[in-house]
C-alpha cells in the first residue's frame, strides 16, 4: 500500500466547513457589494436610500457576529474539547454567544444608526437589576453549573451523596440548574447547584467503581481475634459478588462494650444500587458461621432470656460436637458414637494460601470446616489449574481418602485463615467394626457427592437414579474391601 495515499477529511472537519460556509458567504458578498458601491458608485444601475444602506450595514455586521460566534466554536470550543478529557460546558459556550451578540448589536445602534448607547445601557442596567434580583438564585444556579461543567467532578451514572444526611444516589441528569439523583430506593432527588457547590459532596464511583461497605457486630469476650477474623471473613469472602472483586474485606476492632467486643467488616461491593442484596449475603453468613462455630451473639445483661434445649442435641448428647451432630455424613450414627468421633477428631487451623490438601497426594482422612473459606482447585491434563468450588463452614470433604484410600482428588487451599477438623481412617474403622451397616448410609452420601462433584467439574450431566443406584453399590463395596468388613 502506498504511503501517499490521499486524505481524506475527517467527519468533524467537514461539518466544520459546512458550520462556516453560509456566514462566510453572505459576508464576503456584503463585504463586495460595498466595496463596489463606494469605490465605483457608477458601477449601480440604481439609488439606494439611506434607510436601505442603514439596513444592509446592519445586516452586514450582524453577519460578522454570527460568523465570529461560528469561528469561536470551531477554533476554540472543538480544540479545547480535543484537549480536555470532558468537553467543555455548554452553558459557557452559550453565555459567550449571547455576550458576542451584545456587542454586535451595540456596534449597529452605535455606528449604523448613530444612536447613543449611554441611555439603552442606563435602562439595561436597571432592568438588568430588576431581573438579577429576582433571578438571583436561577443566576447562582447557572454560574454553579459553570464551575461544575469546567471542575467536572462526577459525571451521569457516578453514585454520590450529598451532604451526610442524605441517602446515596445515582446521577441519572446533570443540566444547567440543577442534578437528578436516584436512590437505591428509586427515590429521584433535584439538587440544585449552587448546594452542591456549598455542601461537601462523597463521590463512590472515583477513583473505582467499587463501593465500600461495612458490618458492625458484637461478639463475645471468649472468642479469639482468629477466630472472629476468620468467622467474618470468611461470611464477605463467601459472597460471589464480593470475591470477585481485586480488594480485601478488612476486620478490625471498634470498641470495647459491656456485652463484648464490637467488630467492625469492611468489604467491597460492585456497584452501591447492590448494597442492600449484598449486606443482606453478608448478614446470613455471619450468623451460618457463628451457628456452626456455637458462638452466640452475646444480649444485653439485663435482659434474661431462656433458651429452649436444641432438638438435635438433646440433654442425652451433652459432649458430643455441635458440628459433628449436623453434618449429614454422620446422619444416622448414634449418639455413642457422635461422641466417640467427638473425642477423637483433631481440630487444626490452617493459615491462608498454605494447601490444606494436594491433588495426587495419598490420604486416609476426612476433614469438615469450623470456620474460615476454602478454595477447591484441580488441575487438568493440560497442567491447567481452576476452582471449582468453594467450601463453607459445616461442609465436609476429603471422604473418598477416608472411606475408599483414593488419592486426594483436588487441591483444597483456605481463602482466609481457617479451623477444620480431621476425621482419620483409625477412628472410623472402630465405628464401621462395630456397626457394618453404617457402610450402606456412607456410600449413598458418596454416590451423591462424587455426583455433585462431576457435575462441578463438567464431566456429567444429569444421571439417573438407577445410575446413581449403581455407583452407591460400587461404593459399598468398596469401602468394605477397605476397611476389611465382613458381608
Amino acid at each position: 500500500m502506498s504511503n501517499n495515499a490521499p486524505l481524506i477529511p475527517s467527519h468533524q472537519s467537514l461539518n466544520s466547513f459546512r458550520i462556516l460556509i453560509a456566514p462566510l458567504i453572505s459576508f464576503g458578498g456584503l463585504l463586495l457589494f460595498f466595496f463596489i458601491r463606494h469605490s465605483y458608485p457608477e458601477q449601480i444601475p440604481f439609488t439606494i436610500s439611506i434607510q436601505l444602506a442603514q439596513a444592509i450595514t446592519a445586516i452586514l455586521y450582524l453577519n460578522g457576529t454570527l460568523l465570529l460566534n461560528r469561528l469561536i466554536d470551531v477554533v476554540v470550543w472543538n480544540t479545547v474539547n480535543q484537549t480536555r478529557k470532558h468537553p467543555v460546558p455548554k452553558l459557557l459556550r452559550d453565555l459567550t454567544a449571547a455576550f458576542i451578540w451584545l456587542c454586535g448589536f451595540s456596534i449597529v445602534i452605535i455606528f449604523v444608526f448613530d444612536q447613543s448607547i449611554t441611555a439603552i445601557l442606563t435602562t439595561s442596567a436597571v432592568i438588568m437589576g430588576v431581573i438579577g434580583f429576582t433571578l438571583n438564585r436561577f443566576i447562582m444556579d447557572a454560574f454553579a453549573g459553570i464551575v461544575i461543567g469546567l471542575q467536572h467532578p462526577f459525571k451521569e451514572g457516578d453514585w454520590i451523596q450529598f451532604n451526610d444526611t442524605w441517602s446515596i444516589g445515582r446521577i441519572i441528569e446533570i443540566n444547567w440548574r440543577s442534578v437528578r439523583l436516584m436512590t437505591t430506593d428509586e427515590i429521584i432527588y433535584l439538587i440544585t447547584n449552587s448546594e452542591l457547590i456549598d455542601n461537601p459532596i462523597r463521590i463512590y464511583s472515583q477513583p473505582e467503581p467499587f463501593f465500600r461497605d461495612e458490618i458492625k457486630i458484637t461478639l463475645p469476650y471468649d472468642l479469639t481475634a482468629y477466630q472472629a477474623q476468620r468467622i467474618l471473613l470468611g461470611a464477605a469472602d463467601q459472597v460471589e459478588d464480593i470475591a470477585a472483586i481485586p480488594r480485601k474485606s478488612i476486620v478490625s476492632i471498634d470498641d470495647y462494650t459491656d456485652r463484648g467486643i464490637m467488630w467492625r467488616l469492611l468489604y467491597w461491593c460492585p456497584s452501591p444500587g447492590l448494597i442492600p442484596s449484598t449486606r443482606f449475603k453478608v448478614h446470613q453468613n455471619i450468623l451460618r458461621n457463628l451457628f456452626i462455630a456455637g458462638v452466640q451473639i452475646p444480649f444485653p445483661t439485663q435482659i434474661f432470656q431462656h433458651r429452649a434445649p436444641d432438638e438435635t442435641i438433646s440433654g442425652s448428647m451433652t459432649g458430643i460436637d455441635r458440628l459433628l451432630a449436623r453434618t449429614s455424613l454422620f446422619s444416622s450414627f448414634t449418639n455413642q458414637e457422635l461422641l466417640y468421633l467427638s473425642q477423637h477428631i483433631k481440630n487444626k487451623l490452617f493459615t491462608a494460601g498454605c494447601p490444606i490438601l494436594h491433588q495426587g497426594e495419598p490420604g486416609d482422612s476426612l476433614f469438615i470446616l469450623r470456620d474460615g473459606l476454602l478454595s477447591v482447585r484441580i488441575t487438568d491434563k493440560n497442567n491447567i489449574e481452576r476452582e471449582i468450588d468453594r467450601i463453607a463452614p459445616g461442609q465436609f470433604f476429603g471422604e473418598r481418602s477416608l472411606l475408599l484410600g483414593d488419592v486426594r482428588s483436588a487441591t483444597v487451599t483456605p481463602i482466609v485463615d481457617s479451623t477444620v477438623s480431621e476425621i482419620t481412617k483409625t477412628t472410623m474403622s472402630k465405628l464401621l467394626m462395630d456397626r457394618p451397616e453404617l457402610a450402606n448410609h456412607l456410600s449413598d452420601i458418596l454416590s451423591k457427592r462424587q455426583n455433585y462433584n462431576a457435575n462441578k467439574m463438567e464431566s456429567f450431566n444429569n444421571l439417573d437414579k438407577e445410575m446413581n443406584h449403581s455407583q452407591s453399590q460400587k461404593m459399598l463395596e468398596r469401602i468394605k474391601a477397605f476397611f476389611s468388613l465382613k458381608e
